[in-house]
This record gives structure tokens, sequence and C-alpha cells, in this order.
């Protein structure tokens, strides 16, 4: 008598078990975000866009409903929903739309992305053919970074690296980097080798990163920039990386051992991402070659205000 009534009470806690297990992957795919480490710097433009601007990486999602099952036609002909003819065939259907919604998310933030000072990417293309006919390949470099089956959904995550050989540094490489050599300073006294440059700007709110950061003496001589940096540290690591504390930065392996700490004199440019630093700091990175070489190489390092 109770044998059909223990078995529906272990059938319901199956049930239960699978409806929890597919709400916790679903509860996961909403905050698939937060598998960027709390330390790094990151930028929301919109809840499904991240800009982490210490891994050099840009990310974008979209969920997307399944499309109802096609058992029968009781919609009618009026009824004009996208319909799939299995569940597996539903899943692969929501699966498609949401990296292309992605994908188009992506593209879009690419476009907004400060590259330099002067404008967005978006705006470069726009003046630029042949970036623009470079930039046009963006599409095949983006990596699926997660996907996440929901109660009635699908998650896509896509990613694009900014470093790396099919990175964005890899595509925006062109005449400009590495034109100019570092400049040269006459100390007044003896300066101490530099493996790399900690650039505090926690106390300017208004600092904003770029792909192009450019640094400047506080007479507006040009320091450091795409001119300045080489092609291979470009690709590789990017021309700087932003951190959100101090401790994080000191531990970057671009700091080197024998890293200068200084903070930035100012903001300037008209997207307030580049900076200038004051006469003494100027003299000690450009009056030993080995300050000159740590520009060279990318070894620059910004220490942001925590979100």
């Amino acid at each position: 008598m109770f044998a059909p009534f223990r078995r529906r009470g272990r059938y319901a806690w199956v049930a239960a078990l699978a409806f929890f297990s597919v709400f916790a992957v679903f509860a996961r795919s909403q905050d698939d975000f937060r598998a960027i480490p709390a330390s790094h710097y990151v930028v929301a433009p919109s809840p499904d866009v991240r800009i982490d601007w210490t891994a050099g990486a840009l990310y974008a999602r979209a969920r997307v409903r399944l499309p109802r099952i096609a058992y029968s036609n009781a919609g009618g002909f009026a009824d004009r929903s996208p319909r799939a003819a299995s569940l597996t065939e539903a899943r692969t259907m929501a699966r498609e739309t949401a990296r292309e919604q992605a994908s188009l998310q992506l593209m879009n933030a690419l476009g907004r992305l400060p590259l330099d000072s002067r404008g967005l990417l978006s705006e470069r293309m726009a003046d630029d053919r042949e970036l623009r006919d470079r930039l046009g390949e963006l599409a095949e470099r983006f990596v699926v970074r997660t996907r996440s089956t929901g109660e009635g959904y699908e998650t896509v995550e896509l990613s694009m690296s900014f470093t790396g050989e099919r990175g964005l540094y890899a595509l925006l490489l062109r005449s400009l980097y590495a034109s100019e050599p570092a400049p040269e300073a006459n100390p007044r006294g003896q300066v101490d080798t530099v493996s790399g440059l900690i650039i505090d700007v926690s106390e300017l709110s208004e600092f904003q990163p770029s792909l192009e950061p450019r640094i400047y003496s506080d007479r507006g001589r040009l320091i450091y920039g795409p001119e300045i940096a080489s092609r291979s540290c470009s690709v590789r690591r990017g021309l700087a990386v932003y951190h959100s504390s101090l401790e994080r930065a000191r531990m970057d392996r671009r700091a080197g051992a024998n890293a200068y700490y200084l903070y930035a004199g100012g903001v300037t440019g008209a997207n307030r991402s580049d900076i200038y630093l004051d006469a003494e700091d100027v003299e000690r990175i450009l009056g030993h070659e080995s300050g000159r070489t740590a520009l060279r190489r990318c070894a620059v390092t910004f220490v942001m205000r925590r979100g």
C-alpha cells in the first residue's frame, strides 16, 4: 500500500534535486562575471559587458530564452514564435542566438573602448581605412569563455583579449609604434636603476584607462606612449596595466625588483587618459638607461582608485 508513495517520494526527491541542480547552474550563469578576480580594476559599461583593465580583456554575455518545442500546433498558424522539434534542438537554437547577441555586444563594446586620450577605437577606425580593414577580422578572434544552461535559458559569454598574437594590440600595430627613441635627461644627481614604473593615479578621479596611454613631462615633452613602446611588448602584454591596489601593482611581474613608485602630477588630454609627471620624476626615469629601457619594455603600471 505504501510502496507507490515511497517510490513517488523518491522520484519527487530526484526531481527536486534535478531542479535545484539546474537552478544552481542558472544562478551561476547570472554571475559569470564574478569569475573576474575582485582585485582587478574592472569597468562595467552595461550589465552584460565588462572591461578588465588588469587582465587586458573585454567580456560580453547574452542570455536567451529557449524557443517553444513544437509537440503540436496548438498555437495555430498565426503563432510565428520560434519553435524546435526537441529540447536538444531548442537549447542548440538558443545557444546559437545567445552567441550571436553576445558577439554583437562585444563588437559594440570594442568600438566604445578608449583607444587613447584623443578618441575611441571606433573614432580612429572612421578616420583610418587600414585600421578598419585590420579590425574586420575581430569577430573571428572572439573566444567562448563560458556556456551556461539554466531552466528555460541558455547563456553564452564571449571574451576578446587585448594581448597575444590574436589579441587587439596585434591588430592595432602600425608604423606609429616604436617610431621614436625613449628621450634622455641629464639628472642633477646620481640615479638608481629602474626596473619599471608604478604610477599612482588614485587621487586623480578624472583619469580614465585607455589602450594607448601617454605620459608627458610637466613641460609637455612626450616620455611614453605607443611611439616609444616596442612592438613585441605591446603585443605580448599591452602598453600598460591598471591595478586597483598598490599591493597588487608591486606583485605585477612588469614592475620588477626595482620598481619606481611615483604619483602622477596631473591628467591631460581630451579623454583624460594621459598624465604628466613632475620634473624630478622625469629626471629619475630618463636619467638612467634602465629607466628608458623600462619604457621601451612597456613596464608601466597604474594604480587606480578603487571603484
